[in-house]
């Protein structure tokens, strides 16, 4: 049986999410401005990434057209690539939604859409930029290293709460494919997750309803031993 779109999207919500807020740490308030006869995108005077046009959705109607389908708009082929390769994926998996040109948003929402073709597409981000009537979601590439960098510990928690906040989602799937994604060694029992990541001595525990939603998230972020300055020796 082929996987459902909230199949895929719960096992890579977590990581995606992260991204994004990697993203806005790293954009900040700056305004941005897009080419596409370009397929560029920059932020401020500074920071500027190639750009593929994934799709936009309008308010009226509450629909998402794929940019592949976008016939009126006649964007260049050169930022088609992405939603070409996700109808692709789409033909391939069995995933109705993408390779339906146009249909309409409600439980999967346009941002569920964009954060899983980011993750898809080589774990890259997306951006929503604003329109009367409506938006388009435009993927980045090129990203610096830190957006795909692991999570902090101090963010896991943020993190975990926020994407089942914001999205209807398998909550278990999410959060054992998130800790498993981000570097941590998970032990699993039917109530609770417990999750430890070498590299920084994170820890993580969750423990679960009857339903498998998350019902609790502690974690122990474990001081980084200090390191001796090269003059002093002892």
């Amino acid at each position: 049986m082929a996987p459902s779109l909230n199949d895929l999207f719960s096992a890579e919500a977590g990581s995606a999410f992260a991204r994004q807020l990697a993203l806005g740490d790293l954009i900040g308030d700056r305004p941005w401005n897009v080419d596409l006869g370009r397929g560029e995108m920059t932020f401020g005077s500074d920071l500027s990434f190639p750009v593929q046009v994934l799709g936009t959705s309008a308010e009226q109607d509450s629909s998402w057209l794929w940019a592949w389908a976008n016939h009126q708009s006649d964007l260049p082929a050169s930022v088609l690539a992405a939603s070409t390769r996700i109808r692709e994926i789409g033909s391939q998996r069995g995933i109705r939604e993408f390779v339906e040109p146009k249909f309409g948003l409600g439980a999967i929402t346009d941002h569920m859409l964009a954060m899983l073709c980011g993750a898809l597409l080589d774990r890259s981000c997306y951006y929503r930029a604003p329109y009367q009537g409506g938006a388009v979601f435009l993927l980045l590439d090129k990203l610096p290293a830190a957006i795909r960098a692991p999570v902090a510990p101090e963010r896991v928690n943020t993190v975990l709460m926020q994407v089942v906040s914001n999205f209807e989602i398998e909550h278990r799937t999410m959060a054992e494919s998130f800790l498993h994604q981000q570097g941590f060694t998970v032990k699993a029992e039917p109530m609770l997750l417990s999750a430890t990541r070498d590299a920084d001595g994170a820890e993580v525990r969750l423990a679960f309803d009857a339903q498998q939603r998350i019902a609790k998230v502690e974690g122990v972020i474990k001081p980084r031993e200090a390191k001796k300055p090269w003059w002093k020796p002892w």
